[in-house]
């Protein structure tokens, strides 16, 4: 039967093997992702005939939720096996981040087993890295003029710097401040700081920006793939008018030159969130689903 085991840091090459193979633009197949959120989800892998298996808990925390298993090898046989294993949980389950192409290769294998949910709010915003750092056009006019507000209001008195040995604790005292403003962030800090203790190894890059040598800023993010940076994590005061839009472009311009997108994640159908990053116009939005077992 599957062994299920925490991702660590060591695994990094491991799972890098499967989802670095194509870009689905969907940050949950970035080891980066998984491996910061690991705790806060219960986020678990395993590896059998050269499938990978990705598990984590459901929100309502009686319902788990997999991946479907990736590998190159009998696909019958690795459903199979997850098949076996669900049924000796006893647990109900469900397949997520399933992108169109896994969606049909699934029913392709398994007709009616599945019924197959979109699932919005999930849906990863992808950007053109060139767009975030110039704001050019009519559609993000809005954005330039809180970048140029700031610029006026904070000139001389603001400065951008990337994460480095020497600023990281006062990142992380930062995210602990905000943090603690609001405990639904608490899983947040979890993530920040599991990212911070590895960001070498994870190849993570990030921004501060501040006014008056306070921080007012921050963010981090990583290089999924060579033509994607994903921002992992993204807060500031919001009672610095533009600091967010700052940040964003700032980051863009420091970390992202070489890459053609941003993947800024997803909204968790949270309503102000979702504004926030429409408002960005991206250039799409990743379709993918939920399965249930019908």
């Amino acid at each position: 039967m599957l062994e299920f085991k925490p991702i660590e840091i060591k695994d990094k090459e491991i799972i890098d093997k499967h989802f670095k193979k194509e870009n689905h633009f969907l940050c949950e197949y970035c080891f980066t992702d998984l491996f910061i959120w690991g705790k806060h989800y219960n986020t678990q892998f395993a590896v059998a005939d050269d499938f990978l298996y990705i598990k984590s808990d459901g929100e309502d925390g009686k319902t788990d939720y997999y991946f479907v298993p990736d590998g190159e090898g009998d696909f019958k046989k690795a459903m199979e096996r997850l098949f076996e294993y669900t049924g000796k949980v006893g647990r109900p389950w469900l397949f997520m981040s399933v992108y169109p192409e896994l969606r049909e290769k699934v029913e392709k294998y398994y007709p009616n087993m599945f019924e197959f949910e979109e699932n919005r709010d999930n849906a990863d915003y992808v950007y053109l890295a060139e767009k975030l750092a110039s704001l050019s056009g009519k559609k993000l006019h809005k954005k330039k003029n809180h970048v140029n507000r700031f610029y006026k209001e904070y000139e001389g008195r603001w400065s951008y710097e990337s994460l480095n040995d020497d600023n990281i604790r006062e990142f992380f005292s930062y995210q602990l401040d905000w943090c603690e403003e609001d405990n639904d962030f608490l899983g947040e800090l979890c993530a920040a700081s599991t990212a911070l203790k590895n960001y070498r190894e994870l190849g993570i890059e990030g921004g501060i920006l501040r006014v008056d040598g306070k921080i007012v800023a921050v963010t981090l993010g990583s290089k999924s793939f060579e033509d994607t940076m994903i921002v992992h994590i993204e807060k500031a005061d919001y009672n610095i008018n533009g600091a967010y839009q700052v940040i964003n472009q700032q980051f863009v311009i420091n970390s992202c030159s070489d890459v053609k997108y941003v993947d800024r994640e997803e909204d968790l159908g949270i309503e102000g969130l979702r504004k926030a990053k429409e408002s960005y116009y991206p250039e799409f939005t990743t379709l993918n689903y939920m399965g249930r077992l019908k």
